[in-house]
């Protein structure tokens, strides 16, 4: 049996061979596909917009891939994909999907990934600082605070249930 990963509708089958020398424990923990609805606010918290999204995960040795794919109300959809390694037990991302984008993720502890993002969009810089906590072996939340050129610009957040 081969451990490549194998793609199918844009699902990652993950691979298992992770260099744990590296790569914290709790990223393993969030190896697979994942499921759920984004919900965005604006900055006073009121209700902008929701989505759905699946998230499917894949570290192989110390490096990290992961493909998102979105599904809008009106029918389109998008995918992005990100790519990283772990150096430092920190996670170092670059993403094919935007030139510029540029985040890093660290075990927080408690079950908890932190994530620190940017990229630039319709001329301003946008900063993400996330927060995914792992409730069980199959769900999770997501909270996401956002700022556009340094100003807070809203919050999203998504519950997530691992498909099998």
């Amino acid at each position: 049996m081969s451990n490549d990963p194998v793609m199918s509708e844009n699902i990652i089958t993950p691979a298992i061979s992770v260099d744990l020398e590296k790569v914290p424990e709790i990223f393993t923990r969030h190896i697979g596909t994942w499921k759920g609805e984004f919900i965005k606010t604006d900055k006073r918290g009121h209700f902008s917009r929701s989505f759905f999204g699946t998230f499917t995960i894949l570290i192989e040795g110390s490096q990290y891939r992961q493909v998102n794919n979105y599904e809008y109300s009106d029918g389109s959809r998008l995918q992005l994909n990100f790519e990283g390694y772990f150096e430092d037990r920190i996670v170092k991302f670059v993403s094919s999907s935007y030139s510029d984008f540029s985040a890093i993720a660290w075990d927080a502890g408690q079950d908890t990934i932190c994530f620190r993002i940017t990229k630039t969009q319709d001329n301003a810089l946008i900063t993400f600082i996330e927060t995914m906590t792992l409730l069980d072996e199959n769900h999770r939340v997501r909270s996401t605070q956002a700022f556009k050129d340094g100003i807070f610009d809203g919050i999203s957040f998504i519950e997530e249930i691992r498909l099998s």
